[in-house]
């Protein structure tokens, strides 16, 4: 019998077993592409045969495209430009996972930022200036998420939740994941971009570390999204939903994962709804600044 090839319906037990086997490397092929092992994505490999010899940097960190000129703008509108989500991959990578389906489960680092106070702020604006306000705090975090090689994974509102994926940070994920939230924290306080009168930003931050599921959520022909599932983004969201404005809380499982807790950081004790426990975690608060007069 052919290997791609499912036995007769008839044979329950066959059937069960070969589609085990098919999930079985399925999640492998995830498990790969997640922590950064290309060795089991053929269309990776073909593309690194030949990508790696055009010149530019930087490339996708799957197929090697280069991004930059001469060849990265004629690849991009061949379909190997940035993906939105994280420009350390393209475009046409993140397709062929879409196309895979499914997902494995892996460690990483989540990050939930969440702008305080946001029904009462929209209150006093237009819809219109709420709307550029959201946009610069939505910037402001995407390129400290992505410059860390982390994955903006969607924008909820007032909140964006990131994921820190070993294969694609260049430092343990929980470290660059914090390393990215006091970025975020230093910017909202005093960006350029942000009108003086609503700075600092009320955003308050919260890291969690553990394992989800990762990969593509949604029924074949249907619309469907890069995301992650589990216990571990939802300690992650109220960790977050316990921090105040200006204030990053990271657990103390991210915290031991990343190296220690952040410098200056104060132990606190969260009881967060639907744990039973309660979870340690370290606050870093941020030197909010208060813009010059006239500024």
């Amino acid at each position: 019998m052919p290997q791609d090839l499912p036995p007769e319906a008839s044979d329950d037990d066959a059937v069960i077993d070969f589609l085990d086997e098919r999930n079985g490397e399925a999640d492998a092929h995830w498990r790969a592409i997640l922590t950064g092992d290309i060795s089991l994505a053929p269309a990776s490999r073909l593309g690194r045969g030949v990508f790696r010899h055009l010149p530019s940097e930087p490339r996708c960190k799957w197929c090697y495209a280069p991004y930059g000129k001469p060849f990265g703008p004629i690849l991009s509108r061949l379909g190997w430009g940035r993906w939105d989500k994280n420009p350390s991959l393209c475009h046409a990578c993140m397709t062929y996972m879409e196309e895979q389906q499914g997902g494995a489960e892996v460690e990483l680092a989540v990050m939930f930022a969440d702008l305080r106070g946001s029904t009462e702020l929209a209150a006093t604006m237009t819809p219109a200036a709420y709307t550029r306000l959201l946009n610069t705090y939505y910037g402001i975090a995407g390129r400290a998420i992505q410059a860390r090689g982390g994955i903006v994974d969607k924008y909820l509102g007032d909140g964006v939740l990131a994921l820190f994926l070993v294969g694609y940070c260049d430092s343990d994920p929980a470290d660059v994941a914090v390393k990215a939230a006091v970025r975020i924290l230093e910017d909202v306080a005093d960006h350029k971009d942000l009108p003086p009168d609503q700075r600092p930003l009320p955003v308050g931050i919260g890291v969690h570390y553990g394992e989800a599921y990762v990969g593509i959520v949604g029924q074949a022909g249907q619309p469907t999204n890069f995301t992650a599932l589990g216990d571990a983004v939802n300690v992650a969201e109220r960790v977050s939903s316990s921090a105040a404005a200006g204030e990053l809380l990271v657990s103390d499982t991210a915290a031991q994962q990343g190296g220690g807790p952040p410098a200056g950081a104060e132990r606190r004790e969260l009881t967060l709804k639907g744990v039973a426990e309660p979870v340690a975690a370290w606050s870093v608060r941020s030197q909010l600044k208060t813009p010059a007069a006239g500024a």
